[in-house]
């Protein structure tokens, strides 16, 4: 069903479409623009993707996460180096790569232009874009992965359903909630193969299985880990969680951003109602795939963050863009204006965001640190991002134990956090110091550590007497950089 045409008139270039033509400039350079240091997920993916392909299989075993990306950036990495901005580079790639894809995806409604405006200015695609994390490669396959999907299923045969079974590999490799959309998917074609032409629904569960084969290889792996790690720094999510989800695709953290779902949410439910039988089945697939996630999530105790519905947003975008056509021309240039420059001025606010201390505190350790000192991490989880800043090379030690401390470890990791005795750290590492300084870098109230980093400081005031503590001025405010000068 086509909605009506798009917003440029036919046979001139239209002083809209320059506009449309200037936000989609503006948002891809913002894609490449963010400013902060790596925080933790991004330093933990560039330890990660340093490491030979063979060993780096071997560290995605204690991460929870599939190999697809981790491969793509070790070889990016190869090219261009391991700075900021370079390992940034490949997120922000996909994500201007997925730009045309919103466009030729909402063309059929006449809300191709509409789309492709709201895309390139939408805060959560910038977010991601600007983050060496795999969220952008997923947003990048399911909008290829929907366009073969409707590629196999208007004309079926091998060559289409071969096409679907590539991408469906490539995404099943990149991000483990694929799975909820693989099998929303699956279950809507088996419901279509009970209704007459039953060639193509058939020939898109083809391509779909086949897909599912290279996972095959990787479900050892994947089965180990979902036994053994999982995100031990969050609870169990109630209900309450799914809005707050949904007001993150348009906000993304930026508080005041939030009030455009009183726009954009009636606009997403308008279209999936009245834009025809696809955007139900947009609207279905993405509605599904969110309900899926939620129930394996709760049932299993495990996380639900914005950044992990990157296999949603894509729905969500299109079935915006859709809705906002629907509208009379005057209302839809009104609304469209009003979120692209809302999203433009959140993106500029996420880019100069700092996402992390990071920075700060390696700069005020490189002007003090020696390689004779030790420096302490509780937890472990500020090692990452600040580790691959230090220009020195002191001893490094993490509470729990951390074979890198440049590299999370998250299997076992309560059971590892309830074994280790902070104390008995402290007592060690006085022992140990050697002729150099000891610094503690303490954050308290992470789950699942308790009062451990805490009872870790005060054992080691009392082994090694009482600490300066050097302030550092980070995003969130002040932290503190405990010191026991040398001997």
């Amino acid at each position: 069903m086509t909605v009506r045409r798009g917003l440029r008139p036919r046979g001139r270039l239209s002083a809209l479409t320059a506009l449309v033509a200037l936000v989609v400039l503006a948002g891809a350079a913002l894609r490449f623009l963010a400013t902060s240091p790596l925080w933790l997920d991004e330093a933990q993916s560039v330890a990660i993707s340093a490491l030979p392909p063979a060993r780096l299989v071997d560290a995605l075993r204690a991460d929870a996460a599939p190999p697809l990306y981790y491969l793509l950036l070790h070889g990016w990495m190869r090219l261009f180096g391991d700075g900021d901005l370079a390992v940034r580079g490949l997120s922000g790639l996909f994500a201007v790569a997925a730009l045309p894809l919103f466009h030729r995806l909402a063309r059929p409604y006449g809300a191709g232009t509409v789309t492709l405006a709201l895309a390139a200015a939408n805060p959560w695609l910038v977010r991601y874009a600007t983050e060496a994390r795999p969220y952008a490669l997923e947003v990048l396959l399911v909008l290829l992965g929907v366009l073969a999907l409707e590629r196999a299923y208007r004309r079926p045969g091998p060559a289409r359903a071969a096409a679907l079974a590539l991408v469906s590999a490539l995404l099943l490799l990149t991000h483990y909630w694929s799975l909820f959309l693989y099998a929303a998917t699956g279950a809507g074609l088996l419901v279509a193969l009970r209704r007459p032409g039953r060639a193509a629904p058939a020939w898109c569960l083809v391509g779909l299985a086949a897909g599912a084969v290279p996972f095959l290889a990787w479900l050892p792996v994947f089965w180990y880990q979902s036994r053994h790690t999982g995100t031990p720094w969050a609870g169990r999510s109630g209900i309450q969680v799914l809005p707050n989800l949904i007001a993150d695709w348009f906000a993304s953290g930026v508080a005041p951003a939030r009030v455009l779902l009183l726009v954009v949410w009636p606009l997403i439910v308008w279209a999936a109602v009245s834009g025809g039988r696809r955007t139900r089945l947009l609207g279905a697939a993405g509605a599904a795939t969110l309900l899926l996630a939620y129930v394996a999530a709760w049932l299993t105790g495990s996380a639900l963050a914005g950044r992990y519905t990157a296999v949603v947003v894509p729905f969500a975008l299109l079935l915006l863009g859709t809705g906002a056509a629907l509208l009379p021309r005057v209302w839809t240039v009104v609304l469209v204006g009003g979120l692209v420059a809302t999203g433009l001025a959140t993106d500029a606010v996420l880019v100069t965001k700092q996402r992390t201390e990071a920075g700060a505190v390696a700069a005020v350790l490189d002007r003090r640190l020696t390689d004779a000192d030790t420096l302490v991490f509780c937890p472990d989880q500020l090692g990452p991002d600040v580790v691959r800043r230090l220009h020195t090379h002191p001893r490094l030690v993490s509470f729990p134990h951390q074979d890198d401390p440049g590299r999370l470890d998250w299997t076992d990791y309560a059971r590892r956090i309830e074994a280790e005795d902070p104390a008995r750290l402290a007592d060690r590492l006085a022992a140990e110091r050697g002729s150099g300084a000891v610094w503690l870098i303490p954050r308290y109230g992470y789950r699942p550590f308790g009062d451990r980093c805490e009872r870790l400081a005060a054992g080691l005031r009392a082994a090694l007497g009482p600490e300066r503590q050097i302030p550092v001025r980070g995003p969130e405010g002040w932290e503190m950089l405990w010191h026991w000068p040398a001997d």
